[in-house]
Order: C-alpha cells, then structure tokens, then sequence
C-alpha cells in the first residue's frame, strides 16, 4: 500500500514542484566564482558577434580588454563614488558568465557585463547611499572626443579602429579621461560603451541599450539560453562546472565568417572545420540551441570546394575559415565530422528537410573523396599531417606523423558513408544509397584485418602497410564516433582497456603513453625543444577527455569516468582562466604536483566536450527522432543520489527528468512536455555492467515513473519486457585505475637527452 500511495504522489506531482529551475538570481549567484582580495586570475566572455573581453580580477587595465576583430577597443574601467576611486585591487570580486562583479568596502558594487550582439558592454555602479557616482572608460588609443547631447563619441586614432560611443541612464557631466560623472547625487549609475563602423552607428547603438536595464537584459537573456536544457545533480560542484561550460561553449559561437563556432583564444579566433564540428553537439545540441546549429552546419556548406573535380580537395569543407578570404582545405576530417553532426542534428530535432541540403554537400564530397583518397581496401587515405594530430616542422614535415591511414579516420569514413547512403536514400537516389552502403560494408570488413592483432589497436598504418602500435587515445573513437558499432563491442571493450590503462591520468588522457621513446612530459620546453615537437607527442588535450568518458561510460565504468569528470571541473572553476579550459596540459605535472594549462587559454572543444558529457554520457540522452524515439543510454554515477534533467528537442520540445536512487533501485520521473506522443527507449546498466533493453510510449503531460533495478523493470506500477542488450565485459576490461604520472627529470626521457631530438629523427626520416 505504501508503495501504491508513493507512486500516485510520483505521478501526480508536477516534476518542476520536486525539483526544477532555480530563478535568473539563485542561477547566476550559484555560477559565481568568488575571488578574494590579493589574487589576479584570468577570466574571458564573448560578444557572439565578432569579439570577446579579456580581463583578470582585481585589475583595472590588465588583460587585451574588449578585442572586436583584430582591434582591441576597450582595456577597461575605473569608478568612483564622490570623486574616491573604489580601490578594485582590494576588494572581493565575482567573475561571472556575461563579466564580473566587484564589492567594495564601503558598500559599492560594480558589475560589467558584455552584450551579447551588441558590440557593446554595460558598467553598473550601485551605492548604499546618494552620492556622486562616477564611470571612467579606459579606452586603448582614443582619437578627438565630443559630445552630441546625451553621448560621448571618440574618434578611433586610426583608419582601422571604430568609432567609440559612450553614454550614460543618468544627467552626466563630462570629466577628464572620460569620465562621466552623475550630475547629481544618486544611487545608482549605468554607463554603456558601444563600438560602430560610423560615430552614429555607435551612438545609436549606445542610446539604445543605455535605455533599457542592460546587465538585467543580459542576465535574462543568457539565463533563458543556459538553461533551455538543464542537468542540476546531488553535486552542486559539478553543477556549477556543468554550468560553466556551456557557458564557455556559447562564448565561441560568432558572427565574424556567418555564424560559426571559433576554435580559442586567443590565437584561434577562426572557424576551423573539425574544430567546429567536434564541439557543435555540446555546444548547441545538448543545449537546444537547433536553429543555430543549423545556421552553423549552413554556413560551413557555402565554403565546400567545388572548384575543378580533380582537385585534391575537392568536396571537402575547409580546414580553416579565417579574415581575407584565408580558407584552408588541407583537412582529412573535417567533412566526415560535419556529415556525422548534420545527421545528429536532424536526430535531435527531426528536420528532414535539411537532409537535401546536406546530400547536395556529400556528392561532391564521396566523389573526390574516391577519386583521391580511397585505396583498394576501401579505407579512407590522407596526409600525414591532415589529421587532428597536424604540426608540422617550419611547415613541411609533420612532427607526429600519422598517414596514410589513421585509426579514427577510419571510423569517420565509415560513419560518413552511412550517414551519405541515409541521405541519399531521403533524396531518393537509390544507387548512390547502395553504392555508399557498400563502401562502408568494404571498409568495416577491411579494418578489424588491418588494425587489430588480436590484443592491441594500431593507431595507423604507416606506407609499407605496418601497424604503428604507439599507444595514443585516438583507438577510443572507435568507441564513441559511430552511431552503430564499427567493431565488435568485445574489441571496443579491449581497446578502452589498452588505452585507459596506459594513457589516463586523475586530470586528463594522454596524446602518447609516458612509456614510449617520443614522449615529452612538457609542451613548452625551449631549453630541449619547440613546442609543436610537444603538441601531440605526450601533451594532454582537454577535448579528448569527453570521448574517453564516452567509451568508459559505455561499458559501466561511470564511476572513474566522474572522478575524471570531476577533477576537470575543478579546472574549469579554478585552473587558467575561471569558467574555461585551455586547449592543453602538460603532459606530467608541475613541481607543485599540479597540472599546468598551456596553448590557448580558452578552447571550445575542452568545454564543449565537459558539456556533452553531462547530457549525453551520464545522462544518457541521445534522442532518435528519425523513429520518434527518446533514446536514453544512461550511466549515473554512484555519487549521484539524484538529479533534475530539461532535455530539449525537436522544434520546441523537451522531456523532464526527475531521478532517485531508491535502496537498490533507480527511479526515473519523466514528463513530456510536447504535441505528440513519443516512444521512449531506455539501454541500462546492470550491477554486472551488462545493459539492458526496454521501451514504452510516454504521452504529453502524463508523467510515467519508470523503475529499474535487478534486471527488472516497471512503469506507473506495471512491468515491462525487459531484453539483453550488451553483454558484460568487465571480466575483458578488469578493474581500471588512473595512471600515476611520472616525476619529471630531464634524464628519464630520450627526447630531452639532447636539443631537438624529435625534429632530428624527424628530418632524418628515421620517424616510425
């Protein structure tokens, strides 16, 4: 009886009465990073436009400031409350999404919040008092000042700056150094600094938002985008690093080449391709922003190759998009990952329609891909240096090489051909869906052959057809790049055993195991040699990390993967720059046993891959809904006692997730909020790290409480078939630990026993 009256109440209260959203303030105060007086970290926001603001707490000038394009506009700002300057470097301060806010001793607190598409930035000055509030803006190189009425304009000091529009909610007066001081005594103060191509451009811009709230509209409108989908678990840690990322993702979504997604910062203020496409299904699919996925997915199809068929790179998009008609093709993947994402996003949100678009871009594509790359095994041939893993030496050979035949390659051409024949068979061309079918079938019976000795995973093959055996973690996107198996599940199972045993320590997974002879346990180390030398020889990169948690959650080893999970969100929140993750890690840590941040100080595949994670890894969501289905493959931490899920998709829909552990039992509340029914599919683990198959229709607006547990399951009381799925291999995996870095001594690795050792092998040909 009591579990009859406990399932009534489960399924009559509304899922947001349990759990839900907290509100714009409760959201925002949680994402707060607090930094105390004495501290200078890096923190960074974006414009989504074209820019981005680099600052570092307690600092008035410190950091590029407000960079549009290439032009740094804006350093920073000062304020002052009856003409004493609030002493910034003394005080507490927040850093936070859309800027950073500062408290002051005397009871002032000054927020800065960058306008998403605005080319502009808002400063609001608030005091417990009346007073006279003043705004100083710390322009970089200003030109000729004016005032026109209720703005001030600054000329830009050359013919490539912008013009400068500042203007204020209160009567100012205008005082040295561009300082707007209230006219007279008052409580609050909000100053808006704009930038246009013309000075009334920038005026207009300025007088515009200085008319509403501009910080609460940004706050508001930001709160509506992070949390359009929304995890929030037992572990408000990993909820505010959780938060944090998809924060950080949406930063490097931009306007600058049409809407794109920009790889770092700083220096890799582009679109690149493979970039672009890794990080599209944490940055806008997990989070149901579909129409900008769309425009992204639109937007890299316009730059495709179809100049002369035999051109090399012919059907491919580029590599890099970049300022002066800068577009690259030199990229073996990064159509493949775009074929692979424009078919996850037609799953998410079952836009048919936009399949036509995407076979008019994999013709061209496949023809020159066979035309170019494909040998007589079927598999997909490139360059040594036209993988992820590309440095190369002054240019010409690659430091790391990987050709002509990759191991992740692999599995991307045959996704890609799969993804083709789908798109074919939508567009009705029949023969190019079987001829692609057929390829793919060809490959995948190819590689198993090729790759595989029976115990370890080659990373490539090299010319002469070797296997290349260097333990490296790209083996792992066998796992986690195919929708379907591309290998047996026993060997994807051994193959996350080989790799994660040798390469994965507590903060990242390796590029190279410590153990082999081209290791290099720092990035930057000029004393023995240049840092590309490093790049991909032993140096841990942050997006590698979601695909490692991908293949271990898949086989039931959630439970490290959190660990994992949760040592980079204390990176996120507390290492580099706050709220992101910079491109890399040194491979071993530092003499104060930390990892040490190097490359751009903030990437968008690092936390965009942290992103995905969260929905589609731990929560398992990964919708279908080319069959109407609500596909969840969950693996929940044994930390998680519960969680409250939003999980958008479709045009305007969403399933609500409320979990519960229950004793030995899992206890899942969903509520579709929608126009039609769904059916739901849920692959889940059992104790054995087996996983198990069920499914049921969910109605809109009738919760069901699904209840699993001992192989067992039930919905709203009744019991459901319930089906194997995936056999246990915990007994193939065994138990997996982090391994122990290494202490560094130079002495212990060949390649610092002398001065550029790699590039010496390298130009030697001697590089196996």
């Amino acid at each position: 009886m009591k579990y009859l009256i406990a399932l009534a109440a489960a399924i009559a209260m509304p899922i947001t009465a349990a759990a839900g959203k907290p509100g714009v303030d409760a959201f925002f105060d949680a994402m707060a990073i607090s930094v105390p007086p004495g501290q200078q970290p890096q923190f960074v926001v974006g414009d989504n436009l074209a820019g981005y603001f680099e600052g570092y707490t307690q600092s008035y000038d410190r950091g590029a400031g407000y960079t549009i394009r290439n032009a740094s506009m804006f350093e920073g700002y000062a304020t002052f409350v009856n003409g004493t300057p609030n002493e910034r470097t003394r005080s507490s301060e927040q850093v936070l999404p859309y800027g950073h806010r500062v408290r002051h001793a005397g009871g002032a607190i000054e927020e800065m919040a960058l306008l998403s598409k605005k080319h502009a930035l808002a400063i609001r000055l608030t005091n417990p008092a009346d007073a006279e509030l003043a705004v100083q803006a710390l322009l970089k190189a200003p030109g000729a000042i004016g005032r026109d009425g209720d703005v001030v304009v600054v000329a830009p000091a050359d013919a490539m700056g912008l013009f400068t529009a500042i203007a204020a909610n209160r009567p100012f007066v205008l005082g040295d150094g561009l300082t707007l001081r209230s006219a007279q005594a008052v409580r609050d103060m909000t100053v808006v600094v704009a930038f246009g191509d013309t000075a009334a451009q920038a005026s207009e811009r300025a007088l515009a938002q200085v008319k509403l709230e501009p910080i609460d509209a940004e706050r508001k409108a930001l709160y509506e985008a992070l949390t359009k989908s929304y995890l929030s678990t037992s572990d408000a840690e990993y909820n505010k690093a959780l938060n944090w990322a998809k924060a950080a993702s949406r930063m490097f979504v931009v306007e600058e080449f049409g809407t794109g997604i920009w790889a770092g910062l700083p220096w890799f203020r582009d679109n690149w391709g493979r970039d672009t496409f890794i990080a599209l299904p944490g940055t806008l699919l997990v989070s149901g922003q579909f129409d900008e996925a769309k425009a992204v997915l639109s937007n890299f199809a316009r730059y495709q190759n179809l100049r002369e068929p035999r051109d090399k790179e012919y059907g491919r998009i580029p590599n890099r998009v970049a300022a002066g008609d800068s577009i690259i093709y030199n990229t073996v993947d990064g159509t493949p990952w775009m074929l692979r994402e424009a078919f996850e996003y037609i799953q998410y949100t079952g836009d048919k329609a936009f399949a036509r678009q995407m076979y008019q871009l994999a013709l061209p594509y496949f023809d020159g891909a066979l035309a170019n790359y494909v040998d007589q095994d079927g598999l997909l041939a490139h360059d040594s240096a036209d993988t992820w893993m590309d440095a190369r030496i002054d240019n010409k050979d690659p430091w790391s090489a990987r050709g002509p035949r990759a191991v992740e390659i692999q599995a991307l051409w045959h996704t890609a051909l799969k993804t083709g024949a789908w798109l074919a068979t939508q567009a009705g061309d029949k023969g190019r869906a079987r001829q692609w079918n057929a390829l793919a079938a060809k490959a995948q019976r190819s590689f198993l052959k090729l790759y595989w000795d029976g115990s370890s995973m080659a990373d490539r093959l090299r010319d002469d057809a070797s296997r290349d055996t260097k333990i490296r973690p790209n083996q792992l996107m066998l796992v986690s790049i195919p929708f379907d198996d591309f290998i047996a599940p026993l060997v994807q199972a051994r193959v996350t055993r080989n790799a994660v045993s040798e390469l994965l320590y507590p903060y990242g997974i390796a590029s190279l195991s410590q153990n082999d002879p081209y290791f290099h346990p720092r990035h930057e180390n000029p004393a023995f040699h240049h840092k590309d030398a490093a790049y991909h020889q032993g140096t841990i990169w942050g997006w590698n990390a979601g695909f490692t948690v991908t293949a271990l959650n898949k086989f039931g080893y959630q439970d490290l993967a959190w660990k994992l999970s949760q040592n980079l969100g204390q990176q996120i929140l507390g290492l580099g720059t706050l709220g992101n993750m910079s491109e890399l890690l040194d491979a071993l840590p530092g003499d104060d046993g930390k990892p040490t941040p190097s490359g751009t100080y903030a990437q968008s595949w690092s936390v965009a891959e942290y992103a995905r994670n969260g929905y589609q890894d731990y929560v398992g969501f990964r919708p279908r809904l080319l069959d109407n289905t609500l596909a969840f493959t969950p693996a929940i931490p044994a930390a998680w006692s519960e969680f409250y899920a939003t999980l958008p998709f479709g045009a305007a829909d969403s399933i609500e997730v409320d979990f519960r552990r229950v004793g030995k039992q899992q206890h899942w509340t969903l509520r579709l909020n929608g126009g039609a029914p769904r059916k739901v599919s849920f692959n889940f683990l059992n104790g054995d790290k087996s996983r198990s198959q069920l499914a049921f229709e969910l109605a809109p607006g009738k919760p069901a409480l699904l209840v699993t547990g001992g192989g067992k399951a039930t919905v709203n009381g009744k019991p459901l078939a319930v089906r194997p799925r995936q056999a246990s291999y915990a007994s193939e995996i065994g138990e997996l630990v982090f391994q122990t870095p290494r202490r560094y001594r130079a002495d212990d690795f060949p390649m610092l026993k002398s001065k550029d050792a790699l590039k010496g092998i390298v130009e030697r040909k001697e590089y196996r």
